[in-house]
């Protein structure tokens, strides 16, 4: 019995966690635009960055996500963006790579 209760646990937390992310993928980058979309934007549209780098005025934020099903695959997608000194988007990036399913080996 307390084996079920860990697992309706976890799997709702699971679903509340879920709740909390903003989606990051490359469609939702296409709604920034080049020259006129400030760092503001993109925090607001795809949340907190999970990386920030900023070197002479020019800023990089990237974000980075993970979806997967366990042993069945998913994807990774990583969001890069640059901002000018002025604020405005420079230049955009995203890559999403799908993660094939795990196969186990047959017992011997």
């Amino acid at each position: 019995m307390d084996r079920i209760r860990t697992r309706v646990f976890s799997i709702v937390c699971c679903l509340a966690l879920a709740g909390c992310v903003k989606p990051t993928d490359c469609n939702t980058v296409d709604q920034l635009k080049v020259g006129t979309s400030t760092v503001q934007d993109a925090n607001a549209l795809l949340g907190k960055p999970t990386r920030n780098l900023v070197a002479n005025g020019t800023s990089v934020l990237r974000w980075e996500s993970t979806t997967h099903v366990y042993t069945g695959g998913g994807s990774s997608t990583v969001i890069q963006l640059t901002f000018g000194p002025d604020g405005k988007l420079v230049d955009k990036s995203c890559t999403t790579v799908n993660i094939p399913p795990l196969v186990r080996e047959p017992a011997a």
